[in-house]
């Protein structure tokens, strides 16, 4: 609950309660930036003003502007995760649940379209960065909303997906023969591929166009 979240974060020692505090200061400087500019136009100098911090302080937190976004992805994997937890309790459809955790993923992505094409360039290079350790002061302060949100990790699409599909095997939603590591692919490709095509002539049209492709996905694997 986002109340019980800022409490526990507000007891913390103020050590960790700043650390947390810089490095989302940080982050959330860089998304405002990715609003108006490219990746590669937006300076360190401009980030560290908008956060409050130095220049060197920045480099205590991060190694580059790449970087930065390998930690927003962490970050965005924890959400996925919860929502996923979250949508198989209340449903009793695992496809429904896939379809959910890109639903909400979408509309955030259609607030922060240049985000998500950095993203997907920066995955284009396959680059296997260093991730980032994340505190638990850094989870609660980033999902004051989301319960329980110390115990979730990020762990990519990759962990998420495939058990979701492995159970919509197993209750009969998919059938048997279903091939978990090529759904997994088609999901993920119409995810990112669509991000790709749509953003940037028509970013509000993109959960539509996701949400479409997905029921026809879903629609032809349905026994």
């Amino acid at each position: 609950m986002k109340t019980q979240n800022i409490n526990k974060f507000n007891d913390l020692p103020q050590r960790q309660k700043k650390y947390a505090k810089t490095k989302i200061s940080l982050l959330n400087a860089l998304i405002t930036e990715l609003e108006k500019k490219s990746l590669s136009e937006i300076m360190i100098k401009d980030l560290v003003k908008n956060a409050e911090v130095s220049e060197p302080t920045f480099f205590n937190y991060f190694d580059s502007k790449l970087d930065m976004l390998v930690y927003f992805i962490q970050l965005w994997s924890i959400e996925m995760n919860a929502l996923a937890q979250s949508s198989e309790l209340k449903s009793n459809s695992y496809v429904t649940t896939i379809k959910e955790i890109f639903k909400q993923t979408s509309q955030y992505i259609t607030k922060h379209p240049q985000l998500m094409l950095e993203i997907i360039a920066f995955q284009a290079q396959g680059l296997k960065p260093k991730p980032h350790t994340i505190t638990v002061a850094e989870k609660w302060l980033f999902f004051p909303d989301i319960e329980k949100v110390d115990t979730i990790e990020g762990m990519g699409l990759e962990s998420i997906l495939p058990p979701l599909i492995t159970k919509a095997i197993q209750t009969g939603e998919l059938d048997r023969s279903t091939d978990i590591e090529l759904v997994f692919l088609n999901v993920s490709s119409l995810f990112f591929g669509t991000a790709l095509l749509i953003l940037k002539k028509s970013p509000e049209a993109y959960p539509s166009y996701l949400e479409a492709q997905l029921n026809q996905l879903f629609k032809g694997l349905t026994c």
